[in-house]
């Protein structure tokens, strides 16, 4: 054994091939045999330093005490997870009430999954207890992109379901990344005074010197229309138009560092991060048109260069989908055919949020209109960012 030890210390690529084929779970445990694993799994992990996302279903709707996330081959994707993860952002959609029997709709209301409670609690059992984790309950629906690559919208499951984007506790060089979850007085006051940098970087977790290139915004329904918009125009008058924006509203959404949060997001900002966003409008109702504006998305995506890694959120008004194309999967398809690179989380709105980033070529110098601050409606927002 003591041969073994002594020839481990002198190997240090030797112990980084051994630990690489480790899931991040079995590096925690053996960094605590001695300071020289210790080092060295740190290293791994560190190299790890990707977002990977995940699709699950629950397996038996007939029984509410069990969580999305407890069907065997979740199970097993998470206990394998090679990535130590600093944050979650889940999207659940709860299954319609005429899909369940009857005596399990009597007791939908009360049931501690509408919100999100019992999958978080799963969810956060297979992370470390400094990972944190934000999400929201949608009834309408979920877009995801599974761990094969395949993207899809599952618009009012007959299912439990969830989608996620499992984010690394440490990111690439020059990039960065908060979270953040606002009570609804907490969002009041912000809003109701002078727009101040400081109260806003304060309240996304953000440095107040640091460039911010990319918001999503999770708003709960709740939440006076009044507020999401003051809230908007906040964010546009402090950034001066120069950040992409994407979100929605969803029934309810939760955080691990809030009791009952009024919205949650996420904000991204660095030298090496690249982010832009987009708005499918109402007059958008063919594929062709789909198509033709998320080809401006890959455009403005094909201009970064050579990324690191690029990942996408999409909020789709729940009017749209199988609603507005009598056809499953028409945007995530189109997303996938055109991008089939970045994997898509998000989900089917009640409203909602985003604009165009950065302005196509031939509006840069005209002042984007105001009513870009208002909730959308019968539109989807996307939003991709990148790290260079």
């Amino acid at each position: 054994m003591e041969e073994v030890g002594a020839l481990l210390q002198s190997g240090p690529e030797l112990i980084k091939r051994i630990l690489r084929a480790l899931s991040a779970r079995e590096l925690h445990r053996v960094s605590r045999v001695c300071r020289t694993w210790q080092k060295y799994a740190a290293l791994v992990l560190k190299e790890r330093r990707f977002a990977l996302t995940m699709t699950a279903t629950k397996q038996n709707q007939d029984n509410s005490h069990e969580a999305i996330v407890d069907n065997p081959e979740t199970k097993q994707f998470l206990r394998d997870l090679d990535m130590d993860c600093g944050l979650a952002i889940m999207f659940l959609a709860i299954a319609h009430p005429s899909s369940y029997p009857p005596a399990f709709v009597a007791t939908l209301s009360s049931s501690v999954q509408i919100d999100g409670g019992m999958d978080s609690r799963a969810m956060r059992s297979y992370f470390s207890p400094s990972s944190a984790l934000i999400g929201a309950v949608c009834s309408s629906g979920i877009i995801g992109t599974s761990v094969d690559g395949s993207c899809h919208e599952q618009q009012e499951p007959a299912v439990d379901c969830l989608s996620a984007f499992l984010m690394p506790k440490a990111l690439p060089e020059g990039a960065q990344m908060s979270h953040f979850s606002l009570s609804l007085t907490q969002a009041r006051q912000l809003v109701k005074s002078e727009f101040n940098r400081e109260a806003f970087a304060q309240a996304f977790n953000w440095p107040v010197d640091q460039a911010t290139k990319c918001i999503i915004l999770v708003a709960a329904e709740f939440v006076s229309p009044q507020v999401d918009r003051k809230l908007l125009s906040a964010i546009r008058v402090l950034h001066d138009g120069e950040v992409a924006l994407a979100g929605g509203i969803a029934d309810q959404v939760f955080s691990s560092a809030c009791v009952k949060p009024a919205y949650v997001g996420l904000v991204f900002g660095g030298e090496n991060v690249r982010a832009a966003s987009l708005v499918i409008g109402q007059d958008d109702r063919t594929k062709e048109s789909v198509k033709t504006r998320l080809t401006e998305l890959k455009t403005k995506v094909e201009a970064w260069g050579e990324c690191r890694q690029k990942f996408g959120f999409m909020f789709a008004c729940c009017g749209r989908g199988r609603t507005l194309f009598d056809a499953d999967d028409i945007e995530t398809g189109v997303f996938k055919e055109l991008m089939p690179d970045i994997p898509l989380n998000g989900m089917f709105s009640l409203g909602e949020f985003g604009w165009e980033f950065p302005l196509p070529l031939a509006q840069s110098a005209k002042k984007s209109k105001r009513s870009n601050d208002d909730i959308l409606s019968y539109t989807t927002t996307f939003a991709v960012v990148g790290f260079v």
